[in-house]
């Protein structure tokens, strides 16, 4: 359908504004906005029904709309001073003042019947019991009964922990003397050089600097006080200063020992994020000196960094076997629990940072591994236990003052109040953080925890203040030279740009934050990234690029040893592989995913890939063993708080109810619900359509109709063009059961054409199956005939269970022969497959006893055949 307004087109179908010289580009946000003012022309819009209709009663502010109404008038070349398309009433809202032309843009021959079929349909319209077909009309009216039950399964996102593992990071190990070689000589300089250093360790980095220049303005050719002041800026945030100075260190490091040297060169190598040549330094720095701990420690860091996850483990490996007293063995067993984290082993990761604190030797090594353990338990979904272990870094933070340690105990705790959900805490926390880390000079601190409040403004619906400040972190980030961080907050601004509905921003941007990450030669962060650009192509139908994606994470995330990231990827390229028809792909890669996160103790994880089985079993037809997936999924998101999931796992259970004909237990499930505006757009979609089901399952269309409509406006409003989709297919059913046959027909024509142009196969045959019900029941049984063989041909390559129970069924109600063998048939498939409702109304359609005792059944359900959906139910 086209809108035609001015010298201007809007095509609904494409979603595209066209103007005099040509298509206008515009934010899918804006153009839901002009949708509703072209759909509600000539009246006054307030500002709160927009809000509502277009950003679906998120937590956003006025401002949004505002800055959607200025890109209108810009596109339109409109005005607010002198309005002549859109006209702003003070304090009420917005007014279209053009009456727009509605021009049917579909193709004749698909969108309207032929003369002889539409007498057909009015004559059975009076006369129903007319046709030799005699019950066709009367379930083919409702149509069919398409509510439409979509592939729910979840793609899933990946963001490295907070606190990362590169060396420059600032919640690294604590700061460690580089060289011990070429010390100030002067007695107050090496008082100065000492102060120095405890301010580094302390992350005081304002008195850090200050003594480190004092020093070398004292003795301008101390190397070791020249790499501690590059340290002290690269833990900064300055580091094309911290660049500089290590270079002339390493310059002037060829009197001193070869292992001073290396020291040096490996230390100047990872400020530029040449990983490989600072390994190698590290390396044959460690060769050359097995009882040079430091050494060891730094190279496992290096290699940590570089995402060569096994090697590192073999140096700490070496390492443990060292029976030297001069081990720092809590920072050993510190250094193996992020390792194991880094692979996703959680669990291990607690067990080693218990040790790591049970070995510490002063308050400060215990901090540290607190931290770890802490970090572990919140991976663990256990935050009772992580808070536990803040307050035991309180109490030694008090005996033993630590603004470095303060600030990461801060940033761990605003962390927790964003996985409780708390984001107005959450953002305030990582504000104070970012004031206190400016006052002590961590610019890169500072920045990061700037980067994860606008983070969670993006999570609490804030999407618009929190790429504002995203934005402006990036100029000041590309100002600092620090292309992993850079690459961070691309990423973070591509989520951001994604809960705003700018898909082509979120793409944008995800491909600049992988350049950024290959050219910090980072390869956790570009496995990271790959994972979620696959993520945004597959949900914007570009399958093939998805899977590039995906294929090339999975094995970045193998190389460096993380099982869970590539256990993550698996799970993806599942979902991708079952919407495509590759049934035996999907299933191999989720139980290989499935197995990995077992073995790691990952709940989450766990939880989520059962939900995605689930889905596939119900595809396949075995509803028991999706039903024990789902209930596994929601237990285990219920367990660990993870509201988001468990919300979408309850829409998914509900619907499953409903499919076995239990309405009385998906309304008990669907009740039990409670949400406000902070929860996920998609979700809130996702609980609204199955309330919407079941609405429409006892009768209650005006009910089904308005939650169908919230669930689309979520949709629309959270950029997800593929679930508007499946929210108009579910309207264009529901049309179909209120009688509205031709309107019904011409909405799944084109949705139909839509899908199988988006490639969305199992959504398409869902659409085929809605137009041919009303086919049928407009006695047009040749075409009928004609698309079931279409549908048939389509499921072989993408099987499904319930609808190729569908399309039996619609082919037995349609049989003018031993129609109620047909129907008995598909009843008795149907219920060995679990799919109870669906037998139920196909016995229900026979004449016999079987009929009869069907519709006795469904009467006893609470499922009254008035406003039962017909053969094609769910």
């Amino acid at each position: 359908m086209n809108y035609q307004f001015a010298s201007f087109i809007y095509d609904t179908h494409r979603a595209q504004l066209s103007g005099p010289e040509g298509e206008i580009a515009l934010r899918p946000i804006t153009l839901s906005v002009l949708r509703h003012l072209l759909e509600n022309p000539l009246r006054v819009i307030s500002h709160e029904e927009l809000l509502d209709r277009v950003w679906g009663r998120q937590a956003v502010s006025i401002g949004v709309l505002s800055q959607s109404i200025r890109e209108l008038r810009q596109a339109l070349g409109d005005s607010a001073r002198n309005s002549a398309i859109i006209e702003t009433k003070h304090k009420l809202g917005y007014c279209l003042l053009i009456e727009p032309v509605v021009i049917d843009n579909a193709n004749e021959a698909d969108a309207a019947p032929s003369a002889e079929a539409a007498q057909d349909s009015a004559s059975m319209v009076d006369a129903p019991g007319s046709s030799s077909r005699p019950r066709s009309l009367q379930w083919g009216a409702a149509l069919g009964g398409l509510v439409v039950v979509a592939s729910l399964l979840a793609f899933w996102a990946w963001r490295s922990g907070y606190l990362g593992n590169d060396p420059l990071t600032s919640g690294s190990m604590r700061a460690q003397e580089i060289l011990h070689d070429s010390r100030p000589q002067e007695p107050e300089a090496r008082s100065w050089y000492a102060l120095g250093l405890d301010a580094l360790d302390a992350g005081n980095l304002v008195d850090a600097r200050m003594h480190f220049e004092k020093v070398l303005n004292r003795e301008p050719d101390s190397v070791a006080a020249m790499t501690s002041l590059a340290d002290t800026l690269a833990r900064s945030g300055k580091l094309a200063e911290a660049r500089i100075l290590a270079k002339q260190a390493s310059e002037l490091s060829g009197p001193l020992p070869r292992t001073s040297q290396l020291r040096v060169q490996a230390f100047a190598a990872t400020l530029e994020y040449r990983r490989a040549d600072a390994i190698n330094a590290l390396q044959a720095l460690h060769q050359l000196d097995r009882g040079d701990a430091d050494a060891g420690f730094r190279l496992a860091e290096a290699l940590m960094g570089a995402g060569r996850v096994a090697e590192a483990g073999n140096v700490l490996e070496q390492m443990q076997a060292d029976t030297s007293p001069r081990l720092d063995r809590s920072r050993l067993a510190l250094m193996q629990a992020r390792l194991v984290g880094m692979r996703g082993d959680h669990a291990a990761r607690l067990v080693a940072a218990i040790e790591a604190v049970e070995l510490a030797e002063n308050d400060h090594a215990r901090v540290d591994a607190l931290f770890e353990q802490a970090v572990a338990h919140q991976y663990l979904g256990e935050v009772a236990a992580a808070r536990s272990d803040l307050e035991l870094v309180d109490a030694l933070l008090e005996k033993t003052p630590w603004p470095g340690a303060t600030l990461r105990r801060e940033m761990i705790a605003a962390t927790l109040l964003r996985e409780d959900g708390r984001y107005a805490e959450a953002i305030a926390g990582f504000e104070s953080v970012a004031k206190r880390a400016a006052s002590l000079g961590q610019r890169s601190t500072e920045l990061g925890a700037r980067r994860e409040a606008a983070f969670v403004m993006s999570s609490a619906g804030d999407s618009s203040q929190a790429i504002d400040s995203l934005k402006s972190l990036l100029g000041e980030q590309e100002a600092l030279g620090d292309p992993r961080e850079l690459a961070s907050t691309m990423d973070v601004l591509s989520v951001a740009s994604q809960h705003a509905g700018d898909q082509v921003a979120a793409q944008e941007m995800a491909q600049q934050a992988l350049r950024a990450y290959l050219d910090a030669d980072d390869q956790s962060g570009e496995a990271s990234v790959r994972n979620n650009l696959g993520m945004m192509l597959a949900r914007s139908g570009r399958a093939a690029d998805a899977q590039e994606q995906w294929e090339k994470a999975a094995e970045l995330f193998e190389q460096g040893g993380d099982r869970r990231g590539k256990a993550t990827t698996l799970g993806n390229l599942a979902v991708l592989y079952a919407r495509s028809g590759r049934v035996d792909a999907a299933r191999e890669a989720n139980e290989s995913a499935l197995e990995a996160f077992r073995e790691l103790g990952a709940t989450l994880d766990v939880s989520r890939l059962q939900f995605n089985l689930g889905v596939q079993d119900r595809r396949a037809g075995r509803l028991a063993n999706a039903e024990q997936r789902f209930r596994e999924a929601f237990d285990g998101f219920s367990a660990i708080g993870a509201t988001d999931f468990r919300l979408q796992v309850a829409a998914s259970l509900s619907e499953l109810l409903i499919l076995r004909a239990e309405p009385d237990a998906a309304q008990k499930l669907l009740d039990s619900i409670v949400m406000d505006d902070k929860v996920a757009p998609q979700r809130r979609a996702a609980i609204a359509t199955a309330r919407a089901h079941l609405f429409a399952l006892r009768g209650s269309f005006e009910s089904a109709e308005a939650s169908f409509r919230e669930a689309r406006q979520l949709r629309a409003a959270a950029g997800l063009e593929d679930w508007v989709r499946m929210s108009d297919l579910d309207l264009a059913e529901l049309s179909a059961r209120q009688g509205n046959l031709a309107v019904a027909e011409q909405a799944a024509r084109e949705l139909r054409r839509a899908l199988l142009a988006a490639s969305d196969a199992n959504a398409a045959v869902q659409a085929g199956v809605l137009l041919a019900g009303l086919l049928s029941a407009q006695e047009r049984f040749e075409a009928a005939e004609r698309l079931l063989d279409e549908l048939e041909k389509e499921l072989v390559a993408h099987p499904d269970a319930l609808l190729t129970l569908r399309t039996e069924l619609l082919r037995a109600a349609m049989r003018s022969d031993e129609r109620e063998v047909a129907l008995g048939r598909v009843a008795e498939r149907a219920r060995e497959a679990g799919f109870e409702l669906l037998a139920l109304r196909a016995a229900e359609l026979g004449e016999g006893e079987l009929g009869k005792s069907a519709r006795l059944e469904l009467d006893e359900r609470g499922l009254p055949i008035g406003g039962m959906p017909s053969s094609i139910a769910y």
